[in-house]
């Protein structure tokens, strides 16, 4: 589930889908700002309106970012 490129995907559902939603949209934002700030280049392109409804709804259901939800999706985007 690629919440945070310009991909069409589909609303989370269950208790897990939410969590990986919330780790992946945090982690687009992250990847984002870093982008911003020269940090890195390159990457997907970062649908921050919709990271950030995913983290503000995610969050009204009592869902936050993994502690470790940035290394984990960012393993995941560099294999």
């Amino acid at each position: 589930m690629a919440v945070g490129v310009g991909v069409a995907v589909k609303e989370p559902r269950t208790r897990a889908e939410w969590q990986e939603a919330v780790d992946q949209a945090e982690f687009y934002l992250v990847l984002d700002s870093a982008r911003q700030y020269g940090l890195i280049t390159g990457g997907p392109e970062v649908n921050v309106d919709r990271c950030e409804e995913i983290l503000k709804h995610g969050s009204n259901l009592g869902f936050q970012p993994s502690p470790d939800a940035i290394e984990r999706c960012a393993k995941v985007l560099c294999v």
